[in-house]
This record gives structure tokens, sequence and C-alpha cells, in this order.
């Protein structure tokens, strides 16, 4: 028997990536994160390639804390599950995927900026590293930690704007001692019920932390308005629906008092639509409740149920829409190349992306298509920054107003090709 279980080690060694795809691509929580870093590494590839290298430094930033995100998920996965000191060299295994995940996410990144001459890239870069050791090293002192994985995203337009106002070499002995704590406590890593804790609520609030609303009555009137859609997430939706604008104005508040270029309504177009994406997420991790969802005394049959979510996806994305419209208003205040056509185009551009999302996104019944439907965002990442471009560039926007409106009426049919495919097999299957 012995002879058996060191054969079986000797042989999870030979193939340390064994079962890796099915890890780290299969979990909607890890795949969320290694989604977002890899459309921050393409459209970071894709700025280069097109010239467009003002925003290149902020998608690499953004693909790399999304690493260190799904990296400091798996580590808690495995601290959450008994399972993992009963299989021999599982956990071994796993941190030798990570580090090859890290590792390649750099190199790549790095030998890409050596390749276009992107130089200015770099100091980013290790700043990057920097804010992502130091977030997985929180996860692993104390697992509540992986509750702040959205703060880690906010951090991503200061890491642009920092880079170049600390030395390198304070960076660099930085990453060092970092990696000097980090490594340890991985080798160290053993079941907690923290971790499982941390894990269940991860799940269900869409793989992050946002405060609680018990208490604000009016916030029960807000959350109707997005029933039965909100169903599977709760409440979470409906306080980040309002976290979005305030975070957005403080940082337009920043940019205006310390004169730094923080791309908020960028980063409020991308959220919003990935808040679309979190909805479908939601309802496939928690398909089993689709039933509860079906029996209450509000639908006539299925069909019913098809048309109240329908409707429902319409009254979020339009207040997604006038949300970042209104926005780019009031920053317009302050900045005058806002335009209204501009406005208009971001408003615009806001519906479809929100609409195709939910439409793919009503049609996906696992995590793979679930997966594919994160494309949308990297399109409309794509439009959008172009448009930024063009507007900096003082290019008409009114080629892209009639992109936009060719898209909205893609998003609409979508949409609607979208209700008809939801629980297409009935609400008893993913």
């Amino acid at each position: 028997m012995n002879q058996s279980l060191q054969n079986s080690q000797l042989s999870s060694w030979r193939k340390p990536y064994r079962g890796m795809l099915r890890l780290w691509l299969y979990d909607l929580g890890c795949v969320s994160f290694i989604a977002t870093a890899g459309l921050g590494l393409a459209l970071g590839i894709l700025c280069l390639v097109i010239g467009k290298t003002d925003i290149v430094s902020l998608v690499f930033s953004m693909a790399t804390v999304s690493t260190a995100a799904a990296i400091a998920w798996q580590l808690n996965r495995l601290a959450a599950s008994e399972l993992t000191g009963l299989i021999p060299n599982y956990q071994q295994l796993v941190l030798v995927q990570a580090v090859t995940i890290a590792v390649g996410m750099l190199l790549i990144q790095l030998l890409v900026c050596i390749a276009f001459a992107a130089y200015d890239v770099i100091p980013r870069l290790l700043l990057g590293i920097v804010v992502s050791l130091l977030f997985i090293w929180a996860c692993l002192w104390r697992s509540n930690s992986f509750h702040l994985s959205f703060l880690l995203f906010v951090s991503v337009p200061f890491i642009d704007n920092l880079a170049f106002h600390i030395p390198t070499w304070l960076m660099l002995a930085t990453i060092a001692a970092l990696l000097f704590r980090v490594i340890p406590l991985c080798r160290q890593l053993s079941w907690n019920n923290e971790a499982r804790v941390v894990h269940l609520n991860a799940v269900q609030m869409g793989w992050m932390w946002l405060p609680s609303i018990k208490g604000f009555t009016w916030i029960t009137r807000v959350e109707r308005l997005f029933h039965p859609m909100n169903f599977f997430i709760g409440p979470v939706l409906t306080v980040m629906l309002l976290c979005l604008p305030l975070i957005t104005l403080g940082l337009m508040l920043l940019s205006w008092l310390f004169d730094i270029d923080v791309p908020s309504l960028f980063l409020l177009a991308q959220f919003s639509v990935i808040s679309c994406a979190i909805v479908h997420w939601s309802r496939i991790q928690r398909w089993r409740a689709a039933e509860t969802l079906f029996l209450l005394p509000s639908y006539s049959g299925l069909s019913g149920l098809r048309n109240a979510f329908y409707r429902s996806q319409y009254r979020f994305i339009a207040v997604l829409m006038v949300m970042v419209s209104v926005l780019c208003f009031i920053n317009s205040l302050i900045d005058p190349q806002y335009d209204g056509l501009f406005i208009l185009h971001l408003g615009l551009s806001t519906f479809w992306g929100c609409a195709i999302m939910l439409g793919i996104g009503s049609a996906s019944r696992n995590s793979l298509q679930a997966t594919a439907a994160m494309l949308i965002v990297l399109v409309h990442s794509v439009v959008v920054s172009l448009s930024f471009a063009a507007l900096r560039d003082g290019n008409s926007i009114f080629v892209w107003l009639v992109i936009d409106a060719a898209l909205v009426l893609i998003g609409i049919g979508v949409l609607a090709w979208g209700k008809k495919r939801l629980w297409i097999n009935g609400i008893t299957t993913p």
C-alpha cells in the first residue's frame, strides 16, 4: 500500500498541471477573475498594436490584480476544503499551478512591453505586483481580507498614477519582502472555518464584499424595482448600484483636486457591464433557487416568469444608462471636453453593452457559457476606450454614435433572444 501511495505521489509530481483547466476555468468564482485578467491582457496588447498606448498600463494593472484575486480565491478555497489534507500533493499542485499562472501573466506583459518599447509601463507593473502581493498576504493572514477584492480593483487607477512617484528599488525591495512572507504562509496553509465561511459568502455575493443595507427600508423599494432579476444575487446588486456612483464621484473629486488623470467614467462603464454579468453568474451558481422563485404567487406560469425577468432587466439597464449619463454630465462641468454628443454616446454604449451581456447571460446555462459571455466586456471595453481616445485626439464622435445605433438594435435583439432561451429546459435544470 505504501508503494502504491508513493507511485501515486510520484505520478502527481510528474504531471503538475493535471486537472488545471477544471480547477481554474470551471469554478465561477475563479474564472470571473481569470476572465477579467485575460480581458486586461488582450485589451493591452490590442492597444499597443493599434498605437493607443495611453491606457495600456491601466488595463495591464487590471490584469495583474485580477490574477492575484484568482490566486487568492484558490488559496482561500484550499483552506476552506477538508479535502486539502486528504488528497496527496493536492495543495502543492495547486500552488505550482498558481505560480505558473502568475509568472506567465507577468512574463507576457513584460515581453509585450519590451517588444513595443513601452518601457514606461514597467514601473506600473512593479507597483501592480506590490499591490497584488499585499492582497494575497492579507488573505493568507486573515481569510476575511478576501472581501476587500472590490477595493483591489478600485486601486487600479491609483497604481497608474503613483508608480512614477515611488523609486524602483523600493518597489523591488517590497516585492522581495512580501515574497519572503507569502511563500511560507502558502506552505503552511491548512483548513480553517473562517475560510469556509468566506468561501460560501463570496459565492453567494458575486465574489465581492459590499456594506450591509439592513435597516434602510427605502432600499427595499429599490430592490422591488429589479425583482425578479435580483432574486439570485440578493441585496448585493442594489448596494453595488449605490456604491458605483459614489466611488465614481470620489474618483472625479480626486482627479479635480490633485490634477491626476483617473479614468473614472471608463471604469464606471466597465463595472456597469460587469454587474450585468454577475447577475447571471449568480443565477447559474444558485440555479436550484429558481424553483422557489417560480412558486412565488406572482407569475402566470413559466412564460410569466420569463416576461417578468425580461422586464426587470430592462429596468436595470435603464437605471445604469441614466446613472452613467448623469455622472458624465457632472464630469463635463469640470472637464468641458465631454460634450453632449459624448454623453449620449456613453449612455448608448452602456445600453447596448448591458443589453447584450444580459441577453447572452440569460441564454447561458453553465460556467463555460458564462465565461464566454465575458467576451462582451472585452468588446465593450475596446469600443469605449477607442471612443475616449478619439475624444482626446479631437476627432468627431458622430461615427461612434452610428456604431452605437447599430449595436443598440443588436442589443435589443439579443435581449429578446435571451428571454426565449432562459429556462428553456425548465427551472429544474441550470
